[in-house]
């Protein structure tokens, strides 16, 4: 036998539905709490007591949550970094179309050093024409890595990019101006396509310093928008609430002062326009480039 809760001596096997039982036994007034709450509105307890007012309740809350959440509407959110996968397809494309056209000039580059690696008659320039040819596939290699990052990563951001071929392109410049060999002879050849792919790695962080910011411009157009949708609130709220109980000298004096709440509005979207035209020339400007 053994000993229940209760300490009760019970039998060896008890049925679930004797454990139950007991448990059930346990519970009493201090031990016993309340659960599986439902939330409902108030005026349905107001309800059972006066049914009229529970309806006034009602229309009540009703107006203040419509009034309440219509009177900020923010356009944007918690600030996030850009990601490259994010960016407008333009900037893909130019980024892209620069990966192609430095990649065909350094298959060119590495031919030409082969060619000469292949050449007895450059047998002594062996050595300036194997860097030469070292160059040209590195760069292969971050070409292909740069347009892999654009196209297919779907996590970097752009100033992770950024940061990642500003290092490449520090290092590319040291490359280039390298002195090896009789009068800097077996440098000569590789320090130019070093120089190619430094002009490339540029290309592409200016394209992208570009799009970061247009980011920021906007999240700062969003703000002002939000601030013109703040005031025109306040205007209408102002006039709801006043304009009823003014005598005929008090609503000329609060009509003009609401004529000029509504021009420095007008003055902030003015400012959006000016600033939104000047990016869209900005973008257009960059599709040509």
């Amino acid at each position: 036998a053994q000993l229940g809760t209760s300490g009760a001596a019970q039998p060896e096997f008890s049925s679930a539905m004797d454990i139950a039982r007991e448990w059930a036994q346990t519970i009493d007034s201090t031990n016993v709490y309340p659960f599986n709450f439902e939330l409902r509105p108030l005026w349905e307890l107001i309800k059972e007591i006066n049914p009229e007012k529970a309806t006034e309740f009602r229309l009540y809350l009703e107006g203040k949550w419509e009034k309440d959440g219509s009177r900020h509407l923010p356009t944007m959110f918690l600030p996030t970094k850009l990601r490259v996968i994010q960016l407008p397809e333009a900037s893909k494309t130019f980024i892209i179309n620069t990966c192609k056209a430095h990649k065909s000039a350094l298959v060119e580059e590495s031919t030409k050093a082969q060619s000469y690696l292949d050449s007895p008659m450059h047998f002594m320039d062996k050595k300036c024409s194997k860097k030469w040819k070292e160059s040209a596939e590195s760069g292969q290699e971050e070409v292909m890595e740069v347009r892999d990052l654009v196209s297919n990563d779907p996590d970097i951001t752009v100033e992770e990019l950024i940061e990642k071929l500003e290092f490449k392109s520090h290092h590319r410049y040291a490359e280039s101006n390298r002195y090896h060999g009789l009068w800097g002879n077996d440098s000569k050849h590789s320090n130019k396509v070093e120089k190619l792919n430094k002009i490339f790695l540029d290309k592409v962080i200016k394209r992208l310093n570009i799009d970061l910011n247009r980011q920021v411009a906007v999240e700062e157009w969003h703000d002002d928008l939000d601030e013109c949708q703040q005031q025109v609130y306040e205007a209408t709220e102002w006039f709801n609430d006043n304009l009823g109980c003014m005598d005929s000298e008090d609503k000329v004096m609060n009509v003009n002062r609401a004529i000029e709440q509504v021009k420095n509005i007008q003055e902030s979207l003015d400012g959006f326009l000016k600033r939104l035209t000047t990016e869209i020339q900005g973008e257009t400007t960059a599709k040509n480039s």
